[in-house]
């Protein structure tokens, strides 16, 4: 009888719209768990907005707790087309008198002119830095040269001209090829004449062509002279200093490398700071304003947890760091809140407080209390932070699972109010019908009896007659 629905068909009633309608003030706490679902969901991608900003925030905080971040060195140049340098945080603030000696060269040497449709006559090998790359009888120039470099010899091969040029991979009399004249022996020769045939080597194999030979880089440094390199980088010289010499520097040309503080990097990594914090401050300012307006409310209006992470953060940069010395606030140093929250760096201010005192300003973002007797705010943020965002036990991610354990438990509720509307339904539908078929069946006896006593009075008529 479950599935037997009559639809009005005996009292003409529209009993589906009925049943509806009866049923839907027992959905109407679906209708409330949804609302305060979609709610939920709202307050959630605000808090995960919320946590993805002061992820980000915890990031430009561990840049204000590195000491390369305030260590940082510039090395400038006085004539780049001599010589560049870059600098360690370990270099030395100093002048330092480059003069080229001789720069780096790789050896170049090449074969005798050949004819286009020139091909190997025999087979051979040829070896090359102790490398054996095989030639065979029908190979062309090109198949040569395709052959040398594939081979990672410690050579390239290059065609000009009909000629055969090979040039040391590496700069360095070191690095140069050696013939039979050399001493220690030939770094390449062949075994049945294959090179001679090129034009590479002669009868002796000795090389015929070499119009680049290998070269070492030689510099002078203040004055210090005989500082050698098989490359044009000069590493091992000055401790936290890299030269690199410009492979065109003309012989006994000069330029002086002026190592600085780089104060640009700090200044940097606070504002990329003090960006982050308003970033993180003006969205929770509009999710928890209200417009009396339009009468609406941001999603986090009223919310205890946001105010108090808000208060939490402005008294980490707001507080005293330290009661001694020039600076002993961020204020001192050029970092200001206005009266609206919103943070901002006067980069001369600080710029000049790191050119002055540099290790006071450095110690005011990452001093340790058990060495300076007191934390820096990089390093009470970054514990604020840590408390906020750790997982499982961080602010946030209690706060994400209160809200994921609340819709799962609305989820569940809607789920059993669901299951006793439908069995609700079922049960109307049932007495609709069997009303329906009462009703049908009390019809179809009041016809029976109209159609027996309509018979019945025409019978007696026609028998008076």
């Amino acid at each position: 009888m479950s599935d037997l629905s009559l639809g009005g068909l005996a009292t003409g009633m529209d009993t589906q719209s009925i049943i509806n309608q009866l049923v839907q003030l027992e959905q109407r706490p679906i209708y409330n768990y949804q609302q305060e679902i979609s709610e939920l969901e709202k307050t959630k991608d605000a808090w995960r907005d919320i946590n993805s900003r002061l992820d980000k925030l915890e990031n430009k905080t561990t840049d204000l707790k590195l000491s390369a971040t305030y260590n940082s060195k510039n090395a400038n140049s006085s004539n780049e087309d001599v010589v560049v340098a870059t600098a360690s945080n370990s270099s030395i603030e100093a002048n330092y008198d480059i003069t080229v000696r001789s720069t780096a060269k790789a050896q170049r040497i090449f074969g005798s002119k050949l004819a286009d449709n020139y091909t190997a006559s025999v087979d051979d090998t040829i070896t090359i830095n102790g490398t054996n790359i095989a030639i065979s009888s029908s190979d062309t120039l090109n198949d040569i040269s395709n052959k040398i470099n594939d081979s990672e010899a410690g050579v390239k091969a290059s065609i000009v001209d009909n000629r055969l040029v090979l040039e040391a991979s590496k700069t360095g009399v070191d690095n140069a090829l050696k013939d039979t004249t050399d001493t220690g022996g030939p770094t390449i020769s062949d075994n049945n004449g294959i090179l001679e045939d090129l034009g590479v080597l002669n009868a002796s194999g000795e090389i015929v062509n070499e119009p680049q030979q290998a070269s070492d880089a030689e510099i002078e440094i203040n004055g210090i002279s005989g500082i050698i390199s098989s490359n044009n980088e000069f590493s091992d010289s000055v401790e936290g200093l890299t030269f690199n010499i410009d492979p065109e520097a003309v012989v006994d040309s000069n330029a002086t490398i002026s190592v600085v503080k780089d104060t640009d990097k700090a200044t940097k990594a606070v504002q990329a700071f003090v960006d982050q914090y308003n970033s993180v401050m003006s969205f929770i300012d509009t999710k928890n304003s209200y417009d009396s307006g339009t009468k609406e409310s941001g999603i986090l209006q009223g919310d205890g947890t946001a105010m108090r992470l808000q208060m939490r953060l402005r008294e980490v940069v707001n507080s005293k760091i330290k009661d001694t010395g020039d600076y002993q606030t961020l204020n001192s140093i050029g970092i200001e809140i206005d009266r609206d929250g919103v943070m901002s760096l006067d980069s001369t201010k600080l710029t000049e407080a790191l050119e002055n005192t540099p290790e006071e300003v450095t110690n005011l973002f990452q001093a340790e209390s058990d060495v300076n007797g007191y934390d820096g705010m990089a390093v009470k943020m970054d514990s604020s932070l840590d408390q906020i965002l750790q997982s499982n036990t961080g602010l946030i991610p209690r706060r994400m699972d209160f809200f994921d354990a609340r819709i799962d438990t609305l989820n569940e509720d809607i789920e059993n109010i669901q299951r006793r509307v439908d069995m609700t339904r079922e049960r109307y539908v049932e007495q609709f019908s069997a009303m329906e078929e009462a009703i049908s069946e009390m019809q179809s006896q009041q016809s029976w009896m109209m159609s027996q006593l309509s018979s019945m009075g025409g019978s007696s008529v026609t028998g008076m007659m």
